[in-house]
Order: C-alpha cells, then sequence, then structure tokens
C-alpha cells in the first residue's frame, strides 16, 4: 500500500521536496479503527466489532464500531480493523490539544510568563507539560489553595482555579485576571475550556460541545501585515478588509490582478513555487481563484456587489448570496482554483523544478469566509497572498490543480449516507483532454486533500487502479493535507476515486450539497505535476 503522511497545514514538514507549515505541534490524525480510544488498535477493537455486528448504530455512543461509518456494522467493519492493528494515535487529536494550541501556545507559554526560564507561580503552559502541570494540582496561590481549589479540578470548572484566573477573581486575595497584562481572550474559548472540564479534563479525544477554537480571535489581537516579496522574487496579493458584523457570517469575493512593486499589472505568465497566506484569526477559509474568459464574458466581477462591506468604501466586495449561489459562477467553468487554506499564516512551496503557471494578465477571485457568530463586536476579514516566482528556463514539470467537486449528495434526517466520485484521468471529459495535455502524459500526484462541512464524518481518497487509501479525513473543519511518498503516477486508464460520509443527525431536512455550513460538500483538491512539454495551455 502506497504510505500514507498525513500533515495538517499547522506544522512545518518536508517531504520529497514539498512543505506545508504554520504554527502548531502535530498530525491531525484520523484513527477511527481505534474504537475504545486507549490510542492503539488492537484485538479489543476487533472484539467490540464482532460483538456488536448487526446491531444499530449509535453515532451519539463513545465507541462506536460502524469503523467506515456506513450505517452498519458488519464484517467491512471487521476488516478495516483487522488491517489497521497496531496502529497508534497520537494525542494531539483532543480538545486539550486544541485548547493548548489556540489558548496557552498564543497567550500563556511565553518566556515571561509560563514557560521557561521562568514558569511563573511554579507552572508551566508549554506544550507536552501544560497537562500534568493543571489537572488535579493544587495552586500555589494561598486562598485558592485553602479553599480547596484545584488548577484544574476534573469534572468541576466552578473549582477550577484555571477557569477563575481567565474569567477574573471575584477576590483581590487570588490575584488578577490572566493573561496578565496580555488582554482577555475570546469568550468561546473560555467556555470551550469549561466544557473540557466539565467533562472530566481528559488528555486524548474529542468533547462534544467545543467548536473550532481556530476561528475565535481574541477581544485585543492585532493583525500585523506581512512584507511582500523582495522585487525580482514575486509579488504579494492583497484582499482589503471588509467588515463581519456580530452574530453573523459573511463569505465575499474580490477581483484584482497581480501587480509589481509599481502597481502595474504583469505581462505574460509567471510561474511559482512557493506561497505564504496570511490573515487573522475568524477566517474558515481563503480561496484564491483565476477568472476564465467565460466568467468575464458573463461579466461576474459585477454580480452579487454590496456596499458598506468594506472598510475603505472605494473596495467593491462581492458578497455570496445563497439563495442564489449561480450568480457568482461555477467554478471549472467560470473560475479556476489555485490556492487555499483553512489555516492563518500557511506556508507551502513544490519540488525544486515545479513550478505552478499563473497567467499574469488575467483577473484572481479571492473568496474568503469569515464565522463571527460568537463574537459581540464587529470583526474585521482580511488575506495577503505572497507568491514567489522561478525563472520559466528553471521549470521542468508544471503543477496543476486539482478541484474536483462531487454534489450528488442526499441525506434523509436521521440517516447517514455515502456520496461517492471518480476523477477520470483519460477519456471524454477527463483531465487530459480538459486541460489540453499530450493524451499519453502522466500525472504525479503529490499532495491530496478534502473538504467537506459540519455533518461530514469521513472522507476517504482512493488510488483508482490499486485501491491504496490516499488519504482520510474526520476532521471537517480543518481537514489534513497528505503529502503522498512515494508520488502516485496516473495514466489515461487511471482514475481516483472518493468517498464522503454525511451524517444528518440532528436536522428535519433531508441534507443537500450546498454553500453554508448548514448544507453539505465533498471536494478533492491538490495538486499534480506533468512534463512541460506534456503540458496544455487550454484554460476551461
Amino acid at each position: 500500500m502506497v504510505k500514507q503522511l498525513i500533515y495538517s497545514t499547522l506544522i512545518l514538514s518536508l517531504v520529497v521536496g514539498i512543505s506545508f507549515s504554520a504554527l502548531g505541534h502535530g498530525d491531525n490524525p484520523t484513527l477511527l479503527e481505534d474504537i475504545n480510544n486507549d490510542g492503539i488498535v488492537n484485538i479489543q477493537d476487533l472484539v467490540l466489532v464482532a460483538d456488536a455486528l448487526g446491531q444499530p448504530v449509535d453515532r451519539t455512543a463513545e465507541q462506536n464500531p460502524d469503523v467506515n461509518r456506513d450505517g452498519s456494522i458488519d464484517v467491512l467493519d471487521l476488516v478495516r480493523v483487522s488491517n489497521s492493528l497496531g496502529q497508534t494515535v497520537p494525542d494531539e487529536n483532543s480538545a486539550y490539544h486544541d485548547i493548548q494550541e489556540y489558548v496557552f501556545d498564543k497567550s500563556c507559554a511565553n518566556s515571561a510568563c509560563h514557560a521557561a526560564p521562568v514558569n511563573s507561580a511554579d507552572l508551566s503552559l508549554e506544550y507536552g507539560l501544560s497537562y500534568d502541570d493543571l489537572v488535579g494540582i493544587v495552586p500555589r496561590n494561598t486562598a485558592a489553595a485553602d479553599a480547596g481549589m484545584k488548577l484544574v479540578d476534573p469534572g468541576n470548572p466552578d473549582n477550577s482555579f484555571l477557569l477563575t484566573k481567565l474569567i477574573g477573581p471575584e477576590s483581590p486575595n487570588q490575584g488578577s485576571r490572566m493573561p496578565f497584562g496580555g488582554g482577555m481572550i475570546h469568550t468561546g474559548k473560555i467556555e470551550a475550556i469549561r466544557t473540557w472540564i466539565e467533562a472530566g479534563a481528559p488528555e486524548t479525544g474529542k468533547v462534544a460541545g467545543i467548536g473550532d477554537l481556530g476561528i475565535l480571535r481574541d477581544p485585543d489581537e492585532v493583525f500585523e501585515p506581512p512584507a511582500p516579496p523582495l522585487p525580482g522574487q514575486g509579488y504579494q496579493i492583497h484582499l482589503p478588509p471588509f467588515k463581519i458584523e456580530p452574530g453573523t457570517e459573511r463569505e465575499v469575493f474580490y477581483t484584482t490582478q497581480i501587480t509589481d512593486e509599481n502597481g502595474n499589472p504583469v505581462d505574460g505568465d509567471i510561474y511559482i513555487n512557493r506561497v505564504e497566506i496570511f490573515y487573522p484569526a475568524g477566517s474558515h477559509h481563503f480561496i484564491m481563484y483565476r477568472l476564465t474568459e467565460a466568467g468575464l464574458e458573463k461579466g461576474l466581477m459585477d454580480e452579487g456587489a454590496t456596499p458598506g462591506i468594506g472598510v475603505n468604501p472605494d473596495h467593491i466586495f462581492r458578497v455570496l448570496d445563497t439563495e442564489k449561489p449561480d450568480l457568482l459562477g461555477h467554478v471549472g467553468i467560470d473560475r479556476l482554483f489555485v490556492l487555499g487554506t483553512q489555516t492563518d499564516d500557511v506556508l507551502y512551496e513544490f519540488p525544486e523544478g515545479v513550478g505552478l503557471r499563473l497567467p499574469g494578465d488575467t483577473v484572481y477571485d479571492l473568496n474568503s469566509h469569515y464565522i463571527n457568530l460568537l463574537g459581540d463586536e464587529t470583526l474585521i476579514g482580511e488575506t495577503y497572498v505572497n507568491i514567489y516566482t522561478i525563472p520559466e528556463e528553471e521549470v521542468q514539470y508544471e503543477a496543476i490543480e486539482i478541484f474536483v467537486s462531487h454534489r450528488d449528495i442526499r441525506v434523509p434526517p436521521g440517516l447517514t449516507r455515502i456520496s461517492k466520485g471518480t476523477w477520470h484521468i483519460g477519456g471524454k471529459g477527463g483531465e487530459l483532454q480538459s486541460r489540453g495535455h499530450d493524451p499519453d502524459a502522466v500525472l504525479n500526484v503529490f499532495v491530496l486533500s478534502s473538504h467537506m462541512h459540519r455533518h461530514g464524518e469521513l472522507f476517504e481518497i482512493f488510488h483508482g487502479s490499486t485501491g491504496d487509501l490516499l488519504h482520510r479525513s474526520v476532521a471537517y473543519d480543518d481537514a489534513p493535507i497528505t503529502l503522498l511518498d512515494p508520488i502516485v503516477h496516473l495514466d489515461a486508464n487511471d482514475t481516483i476515486t472518493f468517498q464522503c460520509t454525511h451524517n444528518n443527525y440532528d436536522t428535519d431536512e433531508v441534507l443537500k450539497f450546498g454553500l453554508t455550513s448548514e448544507d453539505e460538500m465533498c471536494i478533492i483538491f491538490g495538486y499534480y505535476y506533468i512534463a512541460t512539454e506534456s503540458a496544455g495551455s487550454i484554460i476551461r
């Protein structure tokens, strides 16, 4: 089987010359076969499946033997557990890890406070140390200790001094609110810590009721725009600031062109092999598209324009109307995917000699989706993209974007359904023909990822000719990026197949494909490279 290395865009990785990086600690594992959640797939998990064969599936149970999430417990689940015996689960797939990532690392674990060398109050909130220093530990504060409090008292948030310090102590004997001098953290993060403690403060495993902490921006958080690439090394693309009112979410599109340091549009094609994406917390995703001739002829640049969105009233933003999604065009016809992320501060670069060709004289559509449902103040969204170029003569292989969407999703209330799709390489309408590639060309796929919404429970991508599993995700809000080692080679006779499992457990309506968080999606994206002499020039 093809070896699979799964990386979240929250870490720095380097595999066969490709890197994806951001701030973070580890993988975003998806080991569903560990049914009893003890960190390893073993005979005990196999017994749990065997004992449950033919029984109804309980999606709310802590131990779910329906491993493939197809709505039934059968021999297929037994096979999958058997094939995964011995695999282990890193601790990063946990609510505690998310709290570490978005609360402790961001606001507490610095050298002046709760990290070496100071370790204020004998408390280290550094990664790998914070759990043992918090859970069940008596506070150094005398008043809190005399009251019988613990720093974290599992199951008892009101007796947990950590929560008291984050909210703000009522008694002056208990000291000041934390983070000291750093501004209050988002109330959603505080509630996440409360929920985690109520659930027993587990070190591993997810906790119901804790959403994506990465989209919560602390009230005093300041976004520092990045410096652009040096002249001659690349270009900076900017989606200007726009407003998202409290209790809302907003998805916008903003058209722009690639310009040089003097503001002049770039003439002709450029090749890039490194990308940096920066935006402040609060974003669900950012995508950069390029408009096709068909999209420009339809006048997409003028559709959906909504005044009052931008911080600068001269900036024109088009707001997605979920009731009229076709108004802004179709991916693959009117616009083509170029790059995107669900994580802020992302860096990725292609292998040496591989370049992604971007027409310099076309229009690019920047798409940003921000969520401010838990906020009580207006949020400001913004994105910077730094693209770094390489000379055309150094490009031996051309990188091509993969963006394949399966829209045939229909899940009745209370049921689970699997939607399956196929990406064809050869044949009529296949990738080779639609891109204008040489019909004998070989596609070298080096990275894959996926996208679902909140009812998505499992996403799997397979190599059509071998059946090898290439990518798996259960993280609908932050799907891992899979760097393929070895690289997967696809000719005209091959395919990529994929399937999404959606669980409509909490609505009274049929779940269908759509653009809101209450609709669903089933999308694969990534990149492959192809010899430049075999690459087509057709832009659909």
